[in-house]
């Protein structure tokens, strides 16, 4: 089984599409229960018979997140895939219910909050693999422990590029911590989505091409048992100086533990 966040629409829907057409078992996620059930019938429609399930939840809600979580650990044997592919890039400076910039909360925070709460899920299966969807804007990011929620000046490229910095850091440091687990980072391409267009204006690649290297990570036998490593058109690359800072992050993981504390069960 997998689970695919933000599979409504763009990558996460042609990441969907992709895999159903392979055979695998999906979990689609989205905002609202309504896009969600969209998803569901698009992909059915290029994969009839294989067995699809949704989930909803608002990823900027951190209690949503932990609902989510629950009901999958409640509904599911085991999870064999992860894909973390949700993100947004917000023009505006925006505060979820916790104080925390939503852009950090939506691309990182949720991601971190869901994938250690279905640890479990993914300690069922034989060769569990968690793979993350970054940006090669993380080469321009910069993780400022004092300004994380933007206070001194908001700027929608900075958030963005920073969460994605968040992203690689979370991958290799999750890598670190759960060497049972295969966990993988990458940079989709300049791809035609919702999120382009609204970021910075532009067109980009197909979609198809976009979802390419997270469907490949999430299913290539060759990349099995590979972890800790960040790629782009399904090939191991380097990512930024700061994104392999072994103890940069440990401090965000150990930061983002903190924030969201009161989401973990005792």
């Amino acid at each position: 089984m997998i689970l695919i966040t933000g599979a409504t629409d763009g990558i996460g829907l042609e990441t969907a599409r992709e895999l159903a057409q392979r055979g695998h078992e999906l979990v689609l996620h989205g905002r609202t229960e309504e896009k969600v059930q969209r998803a569901l019938a698009a992909v059915q429609q290029h994969a009839p018979g294989v067995a699809l399930q949704a989930v909803h939840a608002d990823l900027s809600d951190f209690s949503a997140v932990a609902r989510m979580a629950r009901e999958l650990c409640e509904r599911l044997p085991q999870l064999d895939v992860l894909v973390n592919n949700a993100g947004v890039y917000l023009p505006a400076r925006q505060l979820n219910q916790d104080g925390i910039e939503m852009t950090l909360a939506v691309n990182h925070l949720s991601h971190y909050l869901l994938t250690l709460l279905l640890l479990p899920l993914l300690k069922n299966a034989q060769a569990p693999r968690v793979v993350t969807v970054s940006s090669v804007a993380h080469q321009s990011g910069r993780i400022d422990f004092d300004n994380l929620n933007g206070e001194r000046g908001y700027s929608a490229y900075e958030a963005y590029a920073n969460s994605k910095l968040a992203n690689v850091l979370f991958s290799a440091e999750l890598a670190r911590r759960e060497p049972w687990l295969s966990a993988n980072s990458l940079h989709p391409g300049v791809i035609d989505t919702k999120l382009l267009h609204a970021g910075f204006s532009m067109t980009g690649a197909p979609v198809a091409e976009g979802a390419r290297t997270s469907v490949y990570l999430a299913s290539a036998p060759e990349v099995a048992g590979v972890t800790g490593k960040y790629f782009e058109r399904c090939a191991e690359v380097m990512p930024s100086a700061a994104a392999r800072d072994e103890v940069l992050a440990g401090k965000l993981w150990a930061w983002s533990a903190d924030a969201l504390h009161a989401y973990f069960e005792p």
